[in-house]
């Protein structure tokens, strides 16, 4: 078989993009990203809203864990950033490392006792169009979900 022959295009021509074919490619890359982003961005946030709900679970657990270790009561607030939960003064956990997300804490300290008993109270997590709050039982000191939506936290 001659070489000229397997060959169908032009002995000069040279394959490849133009440049409008890679600019037609680009468009609809970031039209389709444009679209996509609002979704990505909530999927992010909630998945955000999760974690902080399962930190403040979690707080609230150390504080009635560490009364009922200690024999003494230990208290459960925020700092000043409202972004941190402090058990007994001393430790720390982080509610939204992203700090996009407010807490508060009503009345501003909750006590755990050894006996197992708080003082009650509510945690109430939100950015300021939305908040969810949660109920720090008296008897067991367990945290009870209870939303409140468009309330502003």
């Amino acid at each position: 078989m001659h070489p000229a022959a397997a060959s169908s295009l032009p002995p000069h021509a040279e394959s490849g993009f133009t440049l409008l074919e890679v600019l037609v490619v680009l468009a609809i890359t970031g039209l389709i990203a444009a679209l996509l982003y609002p979704q990505v961005d909530t999927a992010r946030f909630a998945v955000r809203q999760r974690l902080a709900r399962e930190n403040l679970a979690a707080a609230v657990e150390a504080a009635r864990a560490a009364a009922l270790r200690s024999g003494a009561p230990v208290t459960l607030r925020t700092d000043q950033s409202a972004t941190v939960l402090l058990i007994g003064g001393k430790r720390q956990i982080t509610v939204d490392p992203a700090r996009q997300l407010r807490l508060a804490v009503r009345p501003q300290t909750i006590a755990f006792y050894p006996d197992g008993s708080t003082t009650g109270g509510q945690l109430v997590l939100g950015t300021g169009r939305d908040a969810a709050a949660f109920e720090v039982s008296r008897a067991g000191g367990r945290l009870l979900a209870a939303t409140l939506p468009g309330n502003g936290g």
